[in-house]
């Protein structure tokens, strides 16, 4: 991925700086394009009075059109300290009477005077034109008067640089303002980033949103929102972490005691009785470590959202049940599935709802003792998915309900083989596909229902399950 390194203030004054920058260029065009109409409009206001002082000396004489103008005269017409200046007097009869006969005759027939550009000798000039009727000899005295343009060329390059200097400050007091504006906008924007920074593993406390624009609001508060998820999940990571090493201290310290009871066995018979302890000890660690990993799985709430997809909660029941039988049926327990014959479409993670379902058996399993019995019913109730595990056990007093799904909570009392994490899994995996838990007493108050609420799958506008 590329990298940026300069700073957001350089990347902003780059860009307002060029348009900046551009406008001025484009001004300073058009200012020379006004310098130079202006220009002229001044020079050509003489050209076109000295072609007209010029008219006034063709006459017509002998039937013909003749030119009378002293040579001291013409001397002082064509004097000029930086152009210089030619004329030409012709006629569509006779042709060439007087000036210099090199200027190109305007091919112009209107009396209006014309004005173009040419050259002469190498050189660019401005030539004015007026053709003078004669109707009484039937021709047209044709006078053009030309000159070079450096006079033009420097009144130009005058009006330009008077026009310029001004552009040029307003380009400079244009950037310099731009450059404090730009640091004056984003200075929240560069307060917020120093805020962030400072934050590390040791404070995560939320950034301020006082005196921050609407846009750096909405940022601030999905900083903070993340900021927030973030201590949630380290507190949890915490707690989880005490919580584990502390259940994981008693049976560890059994299997160590167990094992040293049984090196130091006199007899085969308290050997038989420490090795069949410390497997119990094994058992008790190695379903506890799998509740401890199924509790970490379902917190990612992530990840486990990437693997949602549409499946049939029937289906998935009965599988699920099918691997507890033979436990139930060792423990004298009637083990009983009631499940609906149409398909229960649920949209989620069909693994996690799985372990949910295992959590729910093992927990009905653990209690209701022998002779016990333990239902698994899928069903539609008030048109939404439902699984719920019903058993006829002790069930849970009311003042209890709201505290089973506690990590490692235990109701007092309770002599039954455990950790205290399995309805803590199943309430993570229930706000993980967003159901609702609901705990009831079984028939005549007896035993618990332990009922789930999954929402109808949806379709969304892109055509996928949600």
């Amino acid at each position: 991925m590329e990298t940026n390194s300069r700073s957001l203030r350089t990347i902003l004054f780059t860009h307002l700086g060029l348009g900046i920058i551009l406008w001025v260029l484009l001004d300073a065009i058009a200012c020379y394009f006004t310098a130079l109409y202006f220009t002229n409009l001044v020079y050509d206001k003489w050209l076109l009075d000295s072609t007209s002082s010029l008219v006034k000396a063709v006459h017509v004489g002998n039937n013909t059109i003749q030119f009378d103008l002293q040579r001291e005269a013409i001397d002082m017409f064509r004097f000029d300290e930086n152009d210089k200046t030619y004329f030409k007097i012709s006629s569509k009869r006779r042709g060439y009477i007087a000036g210099d006969s090199g200027l190109i005759d305007s091919a112009y027939t209107n009396e209006e005077p014309q004005l173009t550009y040419s050259y002469f000798s190498g050189s660019k000039i401005r030539q004015a034109t007026i053709h003078q009727n004669f109707q009484n000899i039937d021709d047209t005295a044709i006078v053009t008067v030309a000159e070079t343009l450096i006079k033009r060329a420097k009144l130009t390059d005058e009006i330009l640089i008077a026009m310029i200097a001004p552009q040029l400050a307003l380009l400079i007091g244009a950037l310099f303002i731009s450059w404090l504006s730009i640091a004056k906008g984003i200075k929240p924007l560069t307060d917020l980033a120093s805020a962030i920074e400072s934050l590390d593993q040791h404070n995560l406390s939320p950034v301020s949103l006082d005196g921050l624009p609407h846009e750096l609001r909405i940022l601030s508060t999905r900083i903070n929102d993340l900021l927030q998820k973030i201590r949630n999940t380290l507190e949890s990571q915490k707690h989880f972490i005490s919580d584990a090493a502390h259940q994981l201290r008693t049976p560890l310290a059994a299997i160590l005691l167990h094992a040293e009871q049984a090196e130091m066995a006199q007899s085969s018979i308290e050997q038989a009785s420490s090795l069949k302890s410390l497997h119990n000890s094994v058992k008790r660690a190695a379903r506890l470590s799998q509740q401890l990993l199924s509790l970490a799985k379902s917190e990612h709430n992530s990840a486990a959202l990437e693997e949602f997809s549409l499946f049939n909660l029937s289906s998935l029941a009965r599988q699920t049940a099918e691997d507890w039988i033979h436990l139930a049926l060792d423990r004298g327990i009637d083990f009983g599935l009631n499940v609906t014959d149409q398909n229960v479409l649920i949209y989620g993670n069909e693994r996690l709802i799985g372990e949910m379902l295992s959590n729910l058996i093992d927990n009905a399993l653990q209690y209701v003792g022998l002779n016990g019995t333990v239902t698994v019913k899928v069903q539609y109730v008030n048109d939404l998915p439902c699984l719920s595990v019903e058993d006829n056990g002790p069930g849970i007093p009311h003042s209890e309900r709201d505290r089973i799904f506690e990590r490692f909570y235990r109701i007092p009392g309770t002599h039954h083989d455990g950790c205290g994490l399995g309805l803590a899994i199943v309430e993570e995996i229930a706000t993980v596909h967003d159901a609702r838990i609901f705990v009831s007493s079984g028939l005549n108050g007896n035993g618990s229902i332990f009922s789930i609420y999954f929402k109808r799958p949806s379709v969304n506008n892109s055509g996928a399950y949600q």
